[in-house]
């Protein structure tokens, strides 16, 4: 049987990761592993494949495995990282991250996946930080861009376009990520319209992302035209409930004392309004997805 060199096999396979080809990945990696079990550099890219293919249990086994012979490899602190994000142990990830960033104080994507785990834990005035300090050492960053552009969304929702958003449409403007942060802040603004054709390309690009999918869907009920009725509750949100409410309380007081046969007309009219609100969303919800 031919042996292969490891590092002509790392190669190929790295090529094929960055396609996403994980299928063709896994069985280059098979064959090699078989002639060289023990290589770290295989093991840590069988790790990073099962990864990307969502078999978590099973990557951080083998990044586990490749620590324990290179305990300072940043590729698999790196995704040891990703993996006890997934697994939400933020306290661990903290500190595998926060020792990377001691190692390479200047790489701006380690910046960009602490301000994530800011993120998940809410404390945005430190992940905001996080995001700006790794922009200075590489403004193109798309991590600190994206978390920027998140903060902006959470703190001023509706409110003017994000210069993160901005600053991800010019220098990353194919991505996944930026063609999400698009589609929230069109909704943001009540242009549905747009964020559902928005959407549908991402859904024609990567039509097996089961988030995108939902999103795409939940686009296609709010634009439908038997939700019209219900744009003041879907563009201003609990807001506009609340005030739909009071309006509808006192006017129908005030038409009471004019003409208690209207105000009686007007109120089926507004419980039906009501009932529809509560149960057609779910209906049409069961219906688009038949």
């Amino acid at each position: 049987m031919e042996v292969t060199a490891p590092e002509h096999t790392l190669q190929q396979v790295e090529a094929l990761l960055q396609r996403r080809r994980t299928d063709q990945a896994r069985s280059l990696l098979k064959s090699a592993l078989a002639q060289h079990p023990d290589h770290t550099g295989l093991l840590l890219q069988s790790a990073w494949i099962d990864y990307f293919d969502d078999r978590n249990e099973e990557s951080l086994a083998t990044v586990r495995q490749v620590l324990v012979t290179e305990p300072q490899n940043p590729s698999a602190r790196q995704l040891y990282f990703e993996l006890l994000m997934q697994k939400r142990e933020h306290a661990e990830a903290e500190r595998v991250i926060l020792e990377l960033l001691r190692d390479y104080p200047e790489q701006a994507h380690f910046y960009g996946r602490y301000a994530g785990l800011m993120l998940d834990v809410l404390r945005l005035p430190k992940a905001r930080a996080l995001a700006q300090e790794g922009l200075k050492y590489e403004p193109d960053d798309g991590e600190c861009l994206a978390v920027q552009t998140i903060c902006d969304f959470i703190e001023q929702p509706g409110g003017a376009t994000s210069h993160g958003l901005q600053q991800l449409l010019v220098r990353h403007p194919q991505s996944i990520r930026t063609l999400v942060l698009v589609v929230i802040a069109l909704e943001q603004k009540g242009d549905l319209r747009s964020a559902r054709r928005v959407s549908q390309e991402l859904v024609q690009a990567q039509p097996d992302n089961g988030h995108l999918v939902a999103m795409a869907r939940q686009l296609k009920i709010n634009t439908h035209w038997s939700m019209l009725p219900l744009w003041p509750m879907m563009r201003f949100g609990w807001g506009a409930s609340f005030a739909l409410w009071l309006l509808a309380v006192l006017g129908l007081r005030a038409l009471r004392n004019v003409d208690p046969g209207l105000a009686a007309t007007a109120g089926v009219l507004f419980l039906v309004y009501v009932i529809y609100s509560w149960t057609w969303p779910a209906l049409l919800k069961r219906f688009i997805r038949a």
